[in-house]
């Protein structure tokens, strides 16, 4: 620890992650948002989003389980040009300190990491 990475000059302490899997992006999107999907990523997650609009992002608050203040969460989802796959993109910004972006940067890479289950329906 100690880098400053992920230190902003606004936005606190931030985290980003995206990956890109091969589903197209309306498959994605409902797989994402469905009672299954939400169970992969929606802990700590406001669902009365700030922002939605459809097959592209949401905006929110998020707050991890060992968090005392929110952060904002942002996810982002963006089609390939041959429509078969899909890159989907988080961004937490407004964490305290490199510690609660660590805490983030372990939640969110899991996130990832299980989207192949998504796959799995």
């Amino acid at each position: 620890m100690g880098s400053n990475v992920g230190l902003t000059k606004d936005a606190g302490w931030q985290f980003g992650i995206r990956k890109t899997v091969p589903m197209k992006l309306e498959t994605l999107w409902k797989a994402f948002f469905s009672h299954r999907g939400l169970g992969f990523w929606s802990e700590g997650v406001d669902q009365n989003f700030s922002t939605i609009k459809e097959y592209s992002h949401i905006r929110t608050k998020w707050r991890h389980r060992d968090f005392a203040e929110d952060a904002n969460l942002q996810i982002r989802f963006i089609p390939s040009k041959n429509k078969d796959k899909t890159t989907i993109s988080f961004h937490v910004d407004k964490l305290k300190n490199e510690s609660q972006r660590e805490m983030t940067k372990d939640y969110w890479s899991k996130v990832i990491e299980d989207l192949k289950l998504l796959q799995e329906t």
